[in-house]
């Protein structure tokens, strides 16, 4: 090999090193480019045992620039796990985790790109999310619209040991022809209904987070839904009655 030939094999060689560095330079920029939360994110947790739990957390923002969320548990093949109460404020990231005990999380986005914080709940413990991925939030679907007599809110009360458990649910349709579904209990309010659906006087739904369902029938003048409550196994009769929407006099 000539010295032309063995100079110009040391400059190409150079070359490819430089583009290399440069290509890992721009790579590791535009990762710290990516600023805020939004993403996949995953994380190991501590159980009720001694054992380490993964749970999967994916941010991102809609059509109108607003933040929604949902979680995950890979070793359960669940996804789209309710997020409440989400807040995110610069860095700053909270939300209460329905379908994990309503586990509580204030977490700050750090420079190297994790985040970091707290779960509170029962206990307090520190946590760290590593972002793996794009954002692929799975939110409760839409139910249809309902009726104009099912419309409003419903209040009824189921049996416990410890007394009347108190349960009021919130049917409000929407302009683009679903309808928003809440209930509230004695310890916790907004809790998503999910599964809506009427047929006629037939109604049903499901609280998912609470593991139970409902099916009813409403009587001809549109103010009691009576019908069974099943949670997990068990099942028993339960009446709503609807609520006035006449201002107290």
């Amino acid at each position: 090999m000539s010295t032309k030939e063995k100079q110009f094999s040391l400059n190409r060689g150079a070359s490819r090193s430089n583009l290399l560095s440069v290509t890992a330079a721009l790579f590791a920029a535009l990762l710290c480019a990516q600023a805020g939360p939004d993403g996949h994110w995953e994380s190991d947790i501590t159980g009720d045992g001694p054992q380490r739990i993964r749970v999967t957390l994916d941010l991102a923002k809609n059509a109108k620039s607003e933040w929604l969320a949902s979680m995950g548990l890979p070793s359960e093949n669940k996804t789209g796990l309710v997020v409440k109460d989400l807040t995110v404020d610069g860095k700053s990231v909270k939300f209460v985790a329905l379908e994990l005990m309503s586990a509580r999380f204030d977490l700050t986005l750090e420079p190297n790109g994790k985040m970091k914080g707290t779960i509170s709940g029962a206990g307090s413990q520190p946590v760290e999310f590593k972002r793996t991925g794009e954002a692929k939030v799975e939110l409760m679907p839409a139910s249809p619209a309902v009726s104009k007599e099912l419309e409003g809110d419903w209040e009824g009360s189921l049996n416990s040991p410890n007394g009347a458990f108190r349960m009021v649910f919130h049917f409000k349709n929407q302009p683009d022809k679903t309808v928003m579904t809440t209930f509230d209990t004695p310890n916790a309010t907004n809790l998503p209904l999910n599964d809506v659906k009427q047929t006629g006087q037939k109604v049903e739904f499901g609280m998912r987070i609470a593991h139970g369902t409902f099916q009813g029938s409403l009587n001809k003048a549109g103010t009691e839904l009576a019908g069974q409550f099943t949670h997990e196994a068990n099942s028993v009769p339960m009446t709503l009655r609807k609520k006035s929407t006449q201002p107290a006099k």
